[in-house]
């Protein structure tokens, strides 16, 4: 237990790093309101969606098993936001509340940081097995997600869902699923740009992550009321993982995938979800505090995850 602490308390505190850049940066009056809003800027528009499309285009084609479990991991994401959203509502949440916790619920740092500690833990062929769950969270998630974000933002909410496939994050996701589906790589000089590009995406996102939580007095945003955040976490970070394990266990999926994808579930909020409402203007707030709650929790929850699911475990 102590070991598998200190591997994720060591892959987990670069993020802080970042964070806590942004955060200095902004409150020596290094970086304003106008600056930070072009850092995210960028993730929005070239360092996330270079990402994606450099990284989901190497995934291959998943045989029927893993595309069984990968359609309940899909169910049990989709499940999870829609609970969130209704216990909201029964709470008179706001809809940018309603939004922005929804989301928060259902896409996780599954790419930057779950998978890559997934792999050191429960070695590279569950995690070449799991990979798919990316490309879950970042389409058909985070097109949900988007959805209700444009929803909150005053449209329609069939309109908004329809729309969430031109939001450059789910288009990009696509794109690189579809290459993958084609067994299609992108022309070389091309795909080192991508590559390129990629490598910057998240480290820039969480500076940018931090100098939000640090400008967000002289933003005049509203504080954020404490039970949508701790919902959205305790969703993402609880119920996601624990209905994941028991959907996915219905399916004919490979054990090493149903635990693989277990872990990812349990990973914390992603950070391109604060880019994504900051995009909007929807919770953003309220999106970075849920990022930095869920990733400082995750320093015990995916320790004590990869323990119940070590090998020898299952």
């Amino acid at each position: 237990m102590i070991a598998l602490v200190a591997d994720v308390l060591a892959r987990v505190w670069p993020f802080f790093l970042l964070v806590g850049a942004g955060l200095a940066l902004s409150r020596l009056r290094l970086l304003d309101a106008h600056q930070a809003r072009g850092l995210s800027a960028y993730v929005y528009w070239i360092g996330f969606p270079a990402l994606l499309i450099h990284s989901l285009s190497r995934l291959g084609r998943p045989g029927p098993d893993l595309a069984a479990g990968l359609a309940a991991y899909a169910v049990v994401g989709l499940v999870v936001m829609a609970t969130v959203v209704i216990l909201g509502r029964a709470l008179g949440w706001t809809k940018a509340e309603l939004a922005g916790a929804g989301i928060a619920s259902g896409v996780g740092n599954s790419a930057f940081l779950t998978l890559p500690i997934t792999a050191a833990v429960l070695g590279a062929e569950t995690a070449r097995l799991a990979a798919g769950v990316i490309a879950v969270d970042f389409v058909i998630l985070s097109a949900a997600g988007v959805g209700l974000l444009g929803w909150a933002a005053g449209r329609s909410v069939w309109r908004s869902i329809l729309q969430a496939f031109r939001n450059p994050v789910v288009a990009a996701a696509v794109a690189g699923v579809t290459l993958a589906l084609l067994d299609l790589r992108p022309p070389e000089a091309l795909d080192r740009a991508l590559g390129l590009a990629a490598a910057s995406g998240s480290p820039v996102g969480l500076v940018a992550l931090g100098a939000a939580l640090g400008l967000r007095e002289a933003e005049g945003e509203a504080t954020p009321h404490n039970g949508p955040v701790v919902t959205a976490a305790v969703a993402k970070l609880a119920l996601f993982p624990v209905l994941a394990w028991l959907a996915i266990g219905l399916t004919p999926a490979p054990p090493a995938f149903r635990a693989g994808a277990t872990l990812l579930a349990a990973a914390p909020t992603a950070v391109s979800v604060f880019i994504q409402t900051r995009a909007y203007d929807v919770f953003a707030r309220g999106a970075a505090r849920t990022v930095a709650l869920t990733t400082a929790a995750a320093m015990v929850t995916l320790a004590l995850a990869f323990l119940l699911l070590a090998p020898n475990r299952l």
